[in-house]
């Protein structure tokens, strides 16, 4: 557990107090933000704020703060009268805010350490929720896989007061859904803009950032954006032995492009524990197991070149609206009807899908029916229980699945998209040796992105045009023109074969199978039928490995689900 920080600020005013170590504060009148904050018109994070902004955010109870502001801040505000305080999560904001309540008090903080150290018995794993989590793996509610323990979701206001706990939401993506739009040249110029201001005020408060650059459109994109803001970087790039984790070419491509040399690290399996999880402090299972080799890489390089934070391209494809969807034509049509625009949407995704034209738009207008516009949510219930999948099947409810009456199904799955980039960003742990950030979930990035029509983004076959266009002149054009992507598979099929045993006997014999949580017959009919050769699911196995490894460090108890295996 973290002991006390010698170096704790201490702030205090009526009823409330707050502690802060290692995050930039802007103190308030009654109140005070946490976390990195940047001005909408300037790209840089903010020491301080003058007093006429200070007294629109309080008067605003914060919502002056998402209009105006953005950025990885927790705004802690007094109101006038003493008797509540209200706490404003930045929309994509990757410092967490977990409550509970304590008595006569509710207890705040940015993970579970501090939660416990202010007094909190350390809390039972709640089992339901895991099933939950298993099956819906990235979508976020304010529900944990703690008992009693609740988290604040991005772009919601929390107030406090005497018998009073009430959350709501303060943004929302339907808020930046437009429907007028200018023409190619000026959406591309817009995104540029966004794209390179997000990524200056990241790295601003900085002096040095390493980036993990794949050479993909995201993390060259990001290359660009820092080359251009002047901030200083290094970059470096994660490899596997298989020729679909190697993308090793295209990464020096895009580091000769902007004159940086680059780090290339093996990932080595042999340096995988599938005992280990580095979730063990979050109250979700929200690690991955392949990310401790792809972590301790990055924090060695960050450390070797004097890096204070590690950047990445994540979240680029859900932001830059990466789907594998007719539903851009489905949106072409409702909103153009069948004309030559919606048979050209056609014939571009028919050439990035490799299917008919006649296909796609069989797709569309079946998308393009009232009770489809939606989008399929549908779980993965592989390997669970009939009791646990019966439990949890219920689609989680996420606001922003609350679609306008006219809501278009293309926009609803390009927000379903941002809603995975979430649990990304709700997977930090803010006690990690070195920030982790993704400067295209910015707040400014995403709104300028909702706002561009979804069949915009595709062209010749391939997604992420506007972006493409964007940065055209900085990307190599064959990292540009690219349609292929990397991928973790070979590594996670590695650690499959090396450590196949031992996920077996983990799976078989540990709290998920207890807790009636697991079909055991199907998993041991699964690692029987593929020897040590990784199976084509071995993702969804190893998933259950990495919830199994996060409930044994958790260490928690409380009542199972009864299992009815079938």
């Amino acid at each position: 557990m973290r002991s006390i920080d010698p170096g704790m600020q201490i702030h205090v005013w009526g009823s409330t107090m707050v502690a802060v170590a290692g995050s930039p504060v802007i103190p308030l009148e009654q109140g005070i933000i946490i976390g990195a904050l940047v001005d909408r018109r300037y790209p840089q994070t903010l020491s301080s704020l003058p007093e006429r902004e200070k007294q629109a955010i309080r008067q605003s109870r914060g919502q002056h703060l998402i209009s105006s502001y953005w950025g990885g801040y927790i705004a802690i505000i007094g109101s006038a009268d003493g008797m509540s305080v209200d706490i404003v999560r930045a929309p994509f904001g990757e410092l967490p805010c977990y409550h509970k309540r304590y008595g006569q008090a509710t207890l705040l903080a940015s993970d579970m350490d501090m939660l416990i150290l202010a007094g909190i018995a350390r809390p039972p794993i709640a089992w339901d929720a895991v099933a939950h989590e298993l099956a819906w793996q990235d979508i976020r509610t304010d529900e944990t896989c703690l008992e009693g323990i609740s988290a604040l979701q991005m772009g919601h206001r929390l107030t406090i007061g005497e018998g009073l706990e009430r959350a709501e939401q303060l943004w929302s993506p339907w808020d930046h859904v437009m429907d007028r739009h200018g023409s190619a040249a000026e959406e591309s110029e817009r995104i540029r803009q966004s794209t390179g201001h997000c990524i200056s005020a990241r790295a601003s408060h900085y002096d040095r950032v390493l980036l993990m650059l794949s050479g993909g459109i995201d993390s060259s994109i990001v290359a660009a954006g820092l080359q251009a803001s002047g901030n200083d970087y290094s970059l470096a790039t994660l490899v596997a032995r298989d020729r679909h984790g190697d993308e090793r070419d295209f990464g020096r491509l895009m580091a000769q492009a902007v004159g940086q040399p680059l780090h290339e690290a093996l990932r080595d399996v042999r340096r995988i524990d599938p005992d280990h999880t580095d979730a063990a402090r979050l109250p979700r299972p929200a690690k991955r197991m392949f990310e401790q080799e792809s972590a301790r890489i990055a924090i060695e390089q960050a450390h070797s070149v004097g890096a204070q934070a590690i950047f990445s391209g994540g979240g680029g494809d859900n932001v830059y609206c990466g789907l594998h969807s007719a539903a851009p034509v489905a949106d072409r049509l409702l909103t153009g009807g069948a004309g030559r625009e919606m048979f050209r949407g056609a014939r571009h995704l028919s050439e990035m899908a490799g299917v008919s034209i006649a296909a796609v738009v069989r797709s569309a207008l079946k998308l393009s029916l009232p009770w489809n516009r939606t989008g399929a949510f549908k779980p993965d219930l592989s390997y669970l229980s009939r009791d646990a999948a019966a439990l949890a099947s219920a689609t989680p409810a996420h606001p922003w699945f609350v679609r306008p009456r006219q809501g278009l199904p293309g926009k609803m799955r390009h927000i379903k998209l941002l809603s995975y980039a979430q649990s990304y960003i709700d997977g930090l742990d803010p006690q990690m040796p070195m920030p982790m950030i993704a400067p295209l979930l910015g707040q400014p990035l995403v709104e300028a992105c909702l706002s561009i029509p979804t069949w915009r983004w595709f062209e010749d076959g391939k997604n992420r045009m506007v972006a493409r266009r964007a940065f055209a002149r900085e990307l190599p054009p064959q990292i540009a023109e690219r349609r292929s992507k990397g991928t973790t598979d070979s590594f996670t099929g590695e650690i499959f074969e090396r450590h196949h045993a031992r996920l077996r006997e983990i799976l078989m014999d540990g709290l998920l199978a207890a807790q009636g949580i697991l079909d055991r017959h199907a998993i041991e009919g699964s690692f029987r039928s593929t020897g040590t050769v990784a199976p084509p699911d071995t993702g969804r196995l190893l998933r259950l490995i990495d919830v199994e490894t996060w409930a044994r460090a958790w260490r928690g108890g409380g009542a199972g689900i009864t299992a009815t295996n079938g």
